[in-house]
């Protein structure tokens, strides 16, 4: 008797997709598998704005980066990320 061949689903979501991985291994769709040589991710797009900051601001912004070795348009980035972050949680 033929066994019926698993193929890996199409899912609508990524919920779907994780409910369905929870009660199935990769290894009974080992014939869907293909080698992958190169894997390239995009990087996240980023958008140029424009903000008025005072001067003695800057400097503290500046004097601050460079006590941790970064740029201070790199430590802003940081710092308003480490913000989203704590205000998505509350």
């Amino acid at each position: 008797m033929k066994t019926k061949r698993k193929t890996i689903p199409r899912f609508k979501s990524e919920h779907e997709e994780a409910r369905f991985w929870k009660t199935h291994s990769i290894t009974e769709f080992e014939d869907d598998l293909v080698e992958v040589k190169d894997v390239h991710f995009r990087k996240p797009r980023k958008r140029l704005i424009s903000l008025r900051v005072d001067d003695h601001m800057i400097a503290s912004l500046k004097e601050s980066a460079a006590k941790k070795g970064l740029g201070y348009l790199t430590l802003i980035r940081m710092w308003i990320a480490e913000r989203l972050t704590r205000e998505s949680r509350s």
